[in-house]
């Protein structure tokens, strides 16, 4: 019943989708309070005609028809107003911050989550959601809402990276069940490394498509923010500073681990373009899939693509948990992998805590987050989720939803987060483009960076 019901709030949206919409772009002071109803504004960092506005609106529609109830016993209702993307929602915020309107809920980014609780533009909500209810949510959806002992925001989404893997291709090299990485025993970079080399040398697709150029200035962080907690690096310390962290020699050691897929060709050592053996960096977006590439980095949204796109291939792949750090002694490190996506946040700005937080509650809740999987596919954060819905218990489905419950980190959290995340996507190009050529130095360049966001 619960897919059903799932189903057709997804079709009524599409089709119908006007008893939200007529609620965007009040009028600042026509709040639409009265002795019966409680109306709670929400902004939005999508367009109501995309799949992910679509979902928003539904769940509008859903928790109006519950009735839900203020403490004064009025029904709450939600009023969505779409900000079109995140650039637009974030101007809209900083307009209002100063006049004191901003609306009841806001959309916020994952790493935003610190500079916002920081900068007032969310409340902590930790009294008004119960802990039977927060105990059900992922740890990593937990910990990246959680700043200074408060919780300031949840998510309805996660989105866990892995280790993508053409299964087919290395059971031609002799690859079995039992050789790729686990959560207890995962690959180390020297181990992709490994089988690529046996791939290549029987003249098999081999190379690793890293995603660098995903997610702009953000991806990098994302996706390879692993690379320094594998090896138990850290990116800031005590007064948020970064000098001293970033640029330790645990978190270089970590980022260094990268440096094995730049490898030159031999011969080309010094020169001052590095020929990227090992790393694709074709322009095709499909590269795994159609198998130009044996392996791929990735979040969820591959499976989707695949199962949408490539049915086909999709017995043909698997994911493992990210390389970790090995250490000279052979020591592995910690099983991390990359996650976050957008949470919702109650603002000071609120007329009335108790019912924003409710909202907040209902579109992070176990039946939001399916909705959204269901339409734009990233990964429910709930526990419940991952127990009852079939699509997770077998597959690389199953495989990315362990990684996500075992394995998951949260980004950085820190206010000053937006110059940390330009550092360190520099710090990865840098590895890219600089390594094997003259004068490549990863200690300096990452000291300076650190300084940059200290500055």
């Amino acid at each position: 019943m619960k897919v059903m019901k799932r189903a057709m709030l997804l079709l009524l949206a599409a089709v119908l989708g006007t008893a939200v919409f007529a609620f965007a772009g009040c009028a600042k002071g026509d709040e639409g309070d009265t002795d019966e109803i409680k109306v709670v504004r929400m902004w939005l960092h999508k367009s109501e005609a995309e799949d992910e506005g679509m979902v928003y609106s539904a769940l509008a529609d859903s928790f109006n028809e519950e009735h839900f109830k203020t403490q004064d016993g009025r029904d709450i209702q939600v009023r969505l107003e779409f900000k079109s993307d995140a650039s637009t929602l974030a101007t809209a915020i900083a307009a209002e911050v100063l006049t004191g309107g901003l609306p009841d809920v806001v959309a916020v980014d994952a790493p935003n989550v610190a500079a916002y609780a920081n900068d007032g533009i969310l409340t902590d909500i930790s009294d008004y959601i119960s802990q039977e209810v927060l105990d059900d949510y992922v740890d990593s959806v937990i910990e990246q809402g959680t700043i200074g002992g408060g919780l300031y925001a949840l998510s309805a989404m996660d989105a866990p990276t892995g280790l993508y893997y053409n299964k087919d291709l290395l059971a031609q090299v002799g690859y079995k069940e039992a050789d790729y990485g686990t959560i207890e025993d995962p690959w180390t970079w020297e181990d992709l490394r490994a089988a690529q080399e046996k791939l290549k040398e029987a003249d098999l697709p081999y190379q690793v498509d890293l995603n660098l150029g995903f997610g702009g200035s953000e991806g990098n962080m994302y996706l390879y923010s692993p690379l320094v907690y594998s090896a138990g690096g850290s990116f800031f310390g005590e007064n948020e500073k970064v000098k001293g962290y970033l640029d330790s020699e645990t978190s270089i050691a970590g980022m260094k681990e990268l440096e094995i897929m730049f490898e030159p060709i031999e011969g080309q050592s010094g020169s001052s373009s590095v020929v990227e053996e090992w790393a694709y960096t074709g322009a095709n977006a499909d590269s795994f899939p159609q198998e130009d590439v044996a392996f791929q980095i990735y979040g969820p949204w591959e499976i989707e693509n695949i199962e949408k796109n490539y049915a086909d291939f999709a017995n043909s792949y698997d994911i493992m948990p990210m390389p970790v750090y090995e250490s000279e002694q052979g020591v592995k490190g910690q099983t991390v992998a990359g996650c976050g996506s957008w949470c919702f946040g109650v603002t000071p700005n609120t007329r009335d805590e108790y019912a924003s937080a409710k909202v907040v509650e209902y579109f992070t809740s176990a039946f939001a987050s399916e909705l959204l999987f269901d339409s734009v596919g990233t990964f429910p954060t709930h526990k419940s989720s991952y127990e009852n819905l079939d699509e997770f218990e077998s597959g690389p489905s199953a495989s990315l939803a362990e990684i996500l419950t075992e394995a998951a980190t949260p980004r950085p959290k820190m206010v000053n987060y937006p110059k940390l995340t330009d550092a360190y996507k520099n710090c990865i190009a840098y590895i890219q483009v600089q390594y094997g050529t003259a004068g490549y130095d990863l200690e300096a360049y990452v000291a300076t960076q650190a300084n940059t966001v200290d500055a």
